[in-house]
């Protein structure tokens, strides 16, 4: 049992590590459910027992369905606060990294333990209210992308109104829920858990960041946190009414090696980001984040095989098979081969074409390079779905003959598929040695992950396991009061430690807090300014103003940027600022349709004045220079 424990936890550590630096070029939920579903399938295989064999998609799914809900939620600002040289700006940061990593980790260990708990026929119905909202899901993604100008407007009013968060997701779940409640009676209690799960991120973001005015990384990131929160406290009530503990015990191995996996992770990635002792001449070479991103996978892969291989070890009972399995079986399938590639697969056509222009967007024979694309994913998809339509009939030839083999099949080609799909996307953008370190990484990662998987591995039913997913076994002891306590003492220690690397903040470092505060300085930069004349640099006084056609410059928080000329004309919706790497940039001509036209420079937030290389898509040295308009009444 031992040799199967430290198995399991290689193979979900190695695809978890692979499976996060994989979504790390693909970002959001549909990245997040990547990874997830890669652990899901592999804390199956690890084990030796027969029915977690044959639960190993089952698993997968509603891992990746757990793991997507911090998809949502943004980290970057707090990695920054690591790198500052003031103590309470690091402890912040480390602090709120724990408390993103544990409720990621916590929904997605919560959801893992479901599906090795409960029985089919209670799995099923929580699957079809998934495909619901999936449907609309897609339907309204379908209205945006073909509606630019609702897609905006909804885009700008979420910014607005709701904190960059999710909140038309969290208006769909419980609308399509209480649909799904009224249309089909035997899915009732599995609509009310999406229900009661929507309500509880309603609940948190409205109290906590809506009404409380609690942020985390103001003022212009999402901050859906109080959701998600809301989400795996409304998961750890349902858990506890329900009385399976054995599913609250992974929730609890999530929260916790989430927690310090993220923090961990960002720790030991310090030495490199601040180019500490011996890292300092080859830091620029390594990717840095990357490096962050694939401990913080390895760490969570870790905890989940801690977590599943003490079910294992202490006998947790097989969940009934009272339902033919195939049906849910082959669904996860293609959730996981068929959907998850449409939705994250499909960036990578959109960056040669957008991002990277390496594909001129122009019609071939007639059709447009996006409608290729897309006929292409329709007959690859045709070609899965013909698959599963075999599989179904036990007539698809390469069936392998064992569940183990199926299930490693399937892991098989989640990882080579998407390490293809990651490197299409990226290699474009390549030009610096990083990225080759990436690809390597992720080559290793797979191919260790893949031997792994080559030999056949031995499974018995599971007859000594006779534990119910309620025995109080499962139930925090002291073991969790300790472990809290070493978190607390774990968070002082790495802000200290990585204090101690620094002389000073590090490129890019921003402070939470204080007079200096990065977000009090684009606060500063909202409103309307008047165009004062050009300067020589961009510290000097304005000592020209011929020639200038504008008036004033209005700053908006939505981001946009508003010209006011001397004739009375606006021009709006054209041009848009951001902040990036401790700068404020204006993005000319943002949203004209010449991506040539296109142009970033950045601004000079100088006391009372803001200077701007003039003009910004053609630069002659000198400096627009702009007073607060009240500044000047």
């Amino acid at each position: 049992m031992i040799s199967s424990r430290f198995y399991m936890c290689v193979l979900a550590a190695v695809v978890m590590a692979y499976g996060w630096g994989y979504r790390g070029i693909v970002g959001h939920e549909g990245g997040a459910m990547v990874p997830a579903a890669m652990a899901g399938l592999a804390v199956c295989l690890g084990s030796r027992r027969a029915d977690w064999h044959r639960r190993a998609a089952v698993a997968g799914l509603f891992a990746a369905v757990g793991w997507s809900w911090g998809g949502s939620l943004s980290y970057m600002e707090h990695t920054l606060f690591t790198v500052t040289d003031s103590w309470p700006d690091v402890l912040f940061g480390y602090a709120v990294l724990f408390f993103l990593g544990a409720l990621w980790a916590g929904i997605g260990g919560g959801a893992l333990g479901l599906a090795l708990t409960l029985p089919r026929s209670r799995l099923e119905p929580l699957a079809r209210v998934f495909v619901s909202i999936c449907v609309t899901f897609l339907a309204v993604y379908a209205y945006l992308l073909f509606n630019e100008r609702v897609r905006e407007a909804y885009e700008q009013f979420t910014l607005d109104q709701f904190h960059d968060g999710e909140w038309l997701a969290a208006v769909i779940v419980p609308t399509v829920a209480i649909f799904h409640y009224l249309a089909r009676p035997g899915d009732r209690h599995a609509a009310l858990v999406f229900l009661w799960c929507s309500l509880g991120w309603w609940l948190g973001y409205l109290v906590l960041t809506k009404f409380g005015g609690i942020v985390l990384a103001p003022p212009f990131r999402s901050e859906s946190w109080g959701g998600v929160l809301g989400v795996l406290l409304a998961l750890m009530l349902y858990l506890t009414a329900s009385n399976n503990r054995a599913a609250m015990l992974l929730c609890r191995y999530g929260v916790f090696g989430g927690g310090l996996g993220f923090m961990f992770a960002v720790f030991l990635r310090h030495p490199v980001r601040v180019a500490w002792g011996p890292f300092a001449p080859i830091a620029d070479q390594l990717p840095q984040w990357k490096i962050a991103e694939e401990l913080f996978g390895l760490f969570m892969g870790i905890a989940m095989g801690l977590g599943v291989s003490r079910l294992e070890r202490e006998g947790l009972t097989a969940a009934a098979e009272d339902r033919p399995r195939k049906p849910l079986d082959i669904f996860a399938v293609f959730v996981m081969l068929v959907a998850l590639m449409w939705v994250n697969l499909r960036r990578a056509p959109m960056d040669w074409l957008n991002r990277y222009e390496n594909i001129p967007n122009e019609p071939i024979l007639g059709v447009m390079p996006w409608l290729w694309f897309f006929a292409g994913g329709i007959t690859m998809t045709a070609v899965g779905l013909y698959a599963l339509f075999l599989y179904s009939r036990d007539a698809l030839v390469m069936t392998p003959s064992t569940a183990f083999g199926k299930g490693a099949l399937i892991l098989i080609l989640l990882l080579w598929m998407t390490a293809v799909g990651g490197f299409v996307q990226h290699f474009p953008g390549n030009h610096g040695g990083s990225h080759m370190l990436v690809d390597a990484s992720f080559v290793l990662l797979c191919a260790i992950a893949t031997a792994m998987l080559l030999k056949k591995r031995v499974a018995a039913e599971p007859a000594y396991a006779t534990a119910q997913a309620s025995d109080t076994r499962w139930r925090a002891g002291s073991g969790t009061i300790i472990v809290v306590v070493c978190s607390i003492a774990a968070v002082f220690a790495v802000s200290g430690i990585s204090k101690a690397m620094q002389d000073g903040p590090a490129k890019a470092a921003r402070l939470r807090f204080g007079e200096n505060a990065y977000w009090r300085q684009q606060a500063a930069l909202i409103g309307v300014w008047s165009v004062v004349g050009y300067a020589p640099d961009d510290r000097g006084e304005p000592i020209d103003s011929e020639g200038i056609s504008l008036r004033s410059v209005a700053f908006l928080p939505s981001r946009f940027v508003v010209l006011e000329m001397a004739d009375g004309t606006r021009v709006e919706q054209l041009h848009r600022w951001h902040y990036m790497n401790s700068q404020t940039h204006l993005d000319w001509n943002d949203k004209s349709d010449d991506p040539k036209e296109r142009v970033t420079v950045a601004l000079t937030l100088r006391g009372s004045r803001v200077y701007i290389p003039w003009p910004p898509d053609a630069p002659t040295g000198k400096y627009l220079v702009l007073e607060k308009a009240a500044s000047r009444e």
